[in-house]
């Protein structure tokens, strides 16, 4: 990467070298990639034309999470997802077998099932038309007046299934290219501590007022924080934050969240510097022992906290894993963080057939009893258009925060309509996993693949 571009600050790596643990080689490695200093052309945000082409040759053919296994945790447990216009069902054929169907009768084209729930079998209720819930036909209601169905398959077409890390991902596109591959290295950074040791404590969705990569993109870089968030960079290293790519499909950011970030505080004692920490994060006060750091302390408290709800111990982890906010991105939309600091997914995805509007999905994790099966999924709560993040109960400290995004994200849009400019001034290095994920669009853009069912 261009020397001009990257301030020598200290990194994730610092933290870990100065770890007695030992984080596993695939996560504490850094990527060293430049993407350029192109400006983004306005156009693959505003333009109604763009948005059709991602809807006709991105989503139809990429990996994309559409729930979580707690979701559909019995046999004949299904939810709906949609993407764009198109809607599928998830349902949990047995244990171990899930499956994805577009959610569309064989018959006139009717929507089997709405929503989530539980059922026996998938019956169309326009004419009964009936399916098991592997997809085999059951019944066809006065079948003797439709004798092309005895010549033809009429078992549901299903959509290829993934599962990682707790989380259902499907593929519209039969010829896709396998998830395992899809995913790359993903699944070694987070090998040592699983998405699946975690519950889904809390589902919140809601609309939101720009296209979808506009409001992606209000959290996928760390350089809005001091302005956007104040209240949350008092003793966090923002202006610090690492940013990797790692294949085509993965990217990450990780940033040291709990530590002296001025030399003021570096000056300070332990003591003192921990004292003025739990003031500004609203933490208890830690009395530290001999030789000890509020990194140290926190770090310690967390894995305490952790091993009681799990039943098994986390000594393994590094004070990086337990503390910080490290954030990766799987294309196209599916954002998990990793470890114990920011415990949280994020969903991204147009809102409809809308270029102009867009869903936001926030899963706020939590450690599980790893001795017994997992819990349901917390109950999806979808705030009105007019409800702010802060009168969400469960969100906690963190509503306030979405709301602070939720007024740039709305300001972007508006900007976006009425700038002079043909594209947007992007940093180089902070903002590199932008033009990563664009690249990644233009592939699928460029891709030859027609599918006339949906034109």
């Amino acid at each position: 990467m261009s020397e001009v571009s990257i301030r020598k600050v200290p990194t994730m790596g610092t933290w870990l070298a100065e770890d007695k643990r030992r984080a596993r080689e695939e996560f504490a490695r850094r990527s060293d990639t430049d993407f350029g200093t192109a400006d983004m052309p306005i156009s693959r945000y505003i333009s109604p034309e763009f948005h059709q082409q991602e809807m006709s040759r991105l989503w139809p053919y990429t990996w994309q999470m559409a729930c979580h296994e707690t979701n559909i945790p019995e046999p004949g447990d299904y939810t709906s997802y949609e993407i764009g216009p198109r809607a599928y069902l998830i349902v949990r054929v047995d244990k171990t077998t899930i499956k994805a169907y577009p959610n569309a009768c064989l018959h006139r084209g009717m929507q089997l099932l709405d929503g989530s729930g539980r059922t026996a079998t998938l019956s169309c209720r326009f004419h009964g038309w009936t399916w098991n819930l592997d997809g085999s036909l059951r019944s066809i209601p006065e079948r003797w007046d439709f004798p092309q169905t005895q010549q033809r398959s009429m078992t549901l077409p299903e959509a290829r299934v993934a599962i990682w890390g707790g989380f259902v991902f499907i593929n519209p596109d039969p010829n896709a290219e396998a998830f395992e591959t899809f995913v790359g290295e993903l699944p070694q950074h987070f090998k040592s501590a699983p998405l699946e040791d975690r519950t889904i404590a809390v589902h919140v969705s809601r609309v939101m007022p720009a296209n979808w990569k506009v409001t992606m993109e209000a959290f996928i870089e760390s350089y809005h924080v001091s302005p956007t968030h104040p209240q949350s960079v008092a003793v966090s290293q923002y202006a610090e934050t690492q940013y990797d790519t790692y294949g085509p499909n993965v990217s990450r950011l990780a940033t040291v969240s709990i530590a002296p970030a001025t030399k003021a505080m570096r000056d300070m004692s332990p003591q003192a510097f921990a004292d003025m920490a739990a003031k500004g994060t609203g933490r208890e006060r830690v009395q530290l022992k001999e030789g000890q750091t509020y990194r140290q302390a926190l770090a310690e408290q967390r894995r305490a906290e952790v091993e009681k709800v799990q039943g098994r111990s986390v000594e393994h982890l590094t004070d990086v894993e337990m503390l910080d906010a490290i954030q990766y991105f799987l294309f196209p939309n599916f954002m998990p963080w990793y470890g114990f600091g920011l415990p949280i997914v994020y969903r991204f995805r147009p809102n409809g057939d809308r270029y102009d509007s867009s869903l936001m999905d926030i899963y706020v994790l939590a450690p599980r009893d790893l001795n017994k099966p997992p819990i349901p999924a917390a109950k999806h709560i979808t705030l009105p258009e007019d409800q702010p993040f802060s009168d969400c109960a469960v969100l906690g400290r963190l509503g306030p925060i979405f709301d602070q995004d939720y007024v740039n994200i709305a300001a972007v849009w508006k900007g976006l309509q009425s700038t002079v400019q043909k594209g947007i001034i992007l940093g180089q290095y902070q903002e590199s996993r932008i033009r990563h994920y664009h690249q990644r669009i233009d592939t699928f853009l460029a891709n030859a693949h027609t599918n006339e069912s949906h034109e």
